[in-house]
């Protein structure tokens, strides 16, 4: 009896568990749903995570409709019928389908299509003189309705079920629709009841649904208003999500705050000794000015760079790291690729040729020298370290860090911030853009960051001629670019072949017949990464003429004897990509030309972004005209980071979500329950995704 109590409470509090809390929101889907090994690889990839939130969070982008009006629906469309099964018809053929038939209650004849199919299976589900609701894509042919493998068979009585609106979700691999709605169904039941981190005052004052609520209706809609990033629960979501990276850059910054941080100046032990090969434009020497403020304020340094492509950012951080060097700390240089890490390398070691430094450059693909890596960090001997995400990994520690860079900082999530902020001694973070980032988007996906602006570009830097042609007119264009001297990088959107889009391989194939054997290689993300450092070394050293290459290349490449950009698809991409693009080019003393290279038909969005290119090479001005045609996804690097840096919220259609954020955030607890429920819902499985 008392065994039957426990179990009994047992369940009670399992149940109140599950309602009133995010605990269920972080189990595996698999503890609720049956699902096979394959199936749930799938969903997990689909989803981009396992949990039950992660299901939940992957919303519907379409929608199908299904009707059960036999006289007016058109072909394509989903019909739900109920339907009197009356013959089997075994093909004569191979490759024949198998056909079901029978008549619907208004006497209509309709034939279901199986290509492929076990004979006995279906005698079973559908057997001659049964009646069943059968619901699938149908069309209207001279001998009545064909539906090809219908997605619903059911008893007849389940036919009213059948009709309506289906939500249509993004799929990967074989993962069926059908299969992706049967999980999120489960996942939505599991949706706690009282689960919320916003104020009733406050939900009312900017008219914001409960959370439970528009998480079950966005998996429910009824039109096609019910999928854009205004319908007010995706707008709740929304919110919620830039709300989420509120608090954890405001609990960053609260927790920098309490560190241990001394004043450091500069001394002018390394810096009297120091030549640069050029003198530092207004705009670098004011940004310089900055960071020594920053440094000797005796508070943590927090502060972005940005600048447009080319304008010299790296050599003001350089500096900055130099202050930290002679107050005997260690620097550290973050990249997001490894292409760029050791462009940031060669250019800092050329930099510091006569100062005796200790540089050193650490990349996953370079596991042999760990050892020695961690160990000379260790004891202090490496003074800057360069390197990618190889640098987060737990085991590499600092004597000293007291400097951190991190370039291109919307690559990398807010817990892998932390995890570069809690190696260092004294947390002075300088973050660098290339990309001009709008205050707004500045607060949602940054915080209460300073800014510094570099606008001018060092002298010697050519202006960019840019010019716009269709593929139409390519055979001119390669006949013209074999004549010229200069290097070409000719960039394709996709590695892999497409139907709708040029490939590298294909491109590179078509441009060897064209030029001269051994002038032109290809350069991908899929290839090894030393692979691609021998390519990029190669041509450099100009032992080749043309690269063709994914948007690989786009950040931080440079290569002054490379003036001409060709972008092929140019008007599949964002102006923000656009630009980092073109300015691989120009950074010579040579004159520099990028060519968008169209396919037909272009979108209006696609003609308007190709002739902002063409009029200007403001990178701040497109920044802000990328905001409005594309949102801000793009602007934060979408299309190259793999998730995106905000995935529900849209700013070219909310722009006013990050100013309702920040208020609401200001007015929370940072170590409430409810705030920490908030971080862990819209922390992402994996570190490299969270923002």
């Amino acid at each position: 009896m008392k065994s039957l109590q426990l179990a009994e409470k047992f369940d009670q509090e399992q149940s109140e568990i599950s309602q009133n809390s995010i605990f269920v929101l972080m189990q595996p889907i698999r503890q609720f749903v049956r699902l096979s090994s394959y199936t749930y690889k799938l969903v997990k990839k689909c989803c981009g995570g396992d949990r039950v939130i992660d299901i939940l969070f992957h919303f519907p982008s379409g929608l199908s409709k299904r009707t059960d009006d036999e006289a007016a629906f058109n072909s394509g469309e989903k019909l739900t019928v109920v339907l009197h099964v009356e013959n089997h018809v075994v093909p004569h053929y191979k490759n024949s389908p198998y056909r079901i038939t029978g008549k619907t209650l208004a006497g209509n004849t309709v034939t279901i299509l199986y290509f492929h199919y076990r004979i006995s299976y279906l005698k079973r589900i559908l057997p001659i003189g049964g009646t069943f609701t059968v619901s699938g894509n149908a069309s209207r042919e001279l001998d009545g309705i064909k539906m090809i493998h219908p997605d619903v068979i059911a008893s007849p009585q389940q036919a009213k079920y059948y009709v309506g609106v289906d939500p249509i979700y993004p799929l990967v691999g074989n993962l069926s629709q059908k299969t992706l709605r049967y999980v999120i169904s489960a996942a939505s039941k599991l949706i706690p009841k009282n689960l919320d981190w916003i104020p009733e005052d406050l939900k009312k004052r900017y008219g914001l649904a409960d959370f439970p609520k528009a998480l079950e209706a966005i998996h429910d809609p009824k039109s096609e208003e019910d999928l854009l990033v205004t319908n007010k629960f995706r707008k709740r979501i929304a919110i919620d999500e830039i709300l989420a990276n509120q608090v954890r850059l405001k609990q960053i910054k609260r927790n920098q705050q309490k560190r241990n941080v001394i004043a450091i100046r500069e001394t002018g032990e390394i810096f009297k000794k120091l030549r640069l090969p050029f003198e530092l434009t207004e705009d670098q020497q004011r940004c310089f000015e900055d960071i020594k403020e920053d440094l000797a304020s005796g508070h943590p340094m927090n502060r972005l760079i940005q600048g447009d492509v080319g304008s010299g950012k790296t050599i003001t951080a350089f500096l900055g790291m130099l202050i930290a060097l002679e107050n005997k700390l260690q620097a550290v240089f973050l990249a997001p690729t490894e292409i760029l890490a050791w462009q940031h390398f060669e250019t800092i070691q050329k930099l510091s040729e006569n100062l005796n430094l200790e540089i050193d450059i650490m990349l996953s693909s370079n596991r042999k020298a760990r050892k020695r890596q961690i160990r000379e960090l260790q004891d202090g001997t490496t003074q800057i370290l360069i390197g990618t995400h190889a640098i987060l990994e737990d085991n590499v520690e600092f004597r000293n860090l007291g400097f951190i860079v991190i370039d291109e900082q919307h690559k990398f999530g807010v817990m892998q911030r932390l995890k570069l902020i809690n190696k260092s001694t004294y947390p002075n973070i300088l973050s660098m853009s290339a990309t001009p980032i709008p205050r707004t988007l500045l607060l949602g996906c940054y915080g209460d960051i300073d800014v510094s602006t570099i606008k001018t570009k060092p002298k010697g830097r050519q202006q960019v001629e840019t010019a716009v042609i269709g593929t139409n007119k390519i055979e001119d264009l390669v006949e013209r670019l074999k004549t010229i001297d200069s290097q070409i990088f000719w960039v394709c959107p996709v590695i892999e072949e497409s139907e709708s889009l040029v490939d590298v391989n294909t491109r590179c194939e078509y441009l060897k017949k064209a030029f001269s054997e051994g002038d032109v290689e290809v350069l991908h993300g899929k290839m090894k990464a030393y692979e691609k450092d021998e390519i990029m070394t190669h041509f450099k050293n100009n032992e080749f003429k043309l690269l063709v290459s994914t948007t690989v290349i786009e950040v931080g490449v440079d290569i002054p004897n490379a003036n001409v950009m060709v972008i092929e698809h140019a008007e599949r991409f964002g102006l923000a990509q656009l630009h980092q693009l073109r300015g691989r080019v120009g950074r010579g003393n040579e004159a520099a030309y990028c060519i968008l290279l169209y396919h037909l038909p272009v979108s209006d969005v696609g003609k308007k972004r190709l002739q902002l290119m063409r009029e200007t090479t403001d990178g701040f001005l497109l920044s802000e005209q990328d905001l409005k045609l594309r949102g801000a996804g793009d602007i934060l690097g979408r299309d190259q980071s793999g998730f995106d840096v905000l995935r529900f919220s849209d700013f070219s259609d909310n722009y006013s979500l990050v100013a309702i954020a920040d208020e609401i955030s200001s007015q929370m607890d940072l170590d409430s329950p409810q705030t920490a429920d908030l971080c862990d819902i819209f922390n992402r499985v994996s570190d490299e995704n969270i923002v």
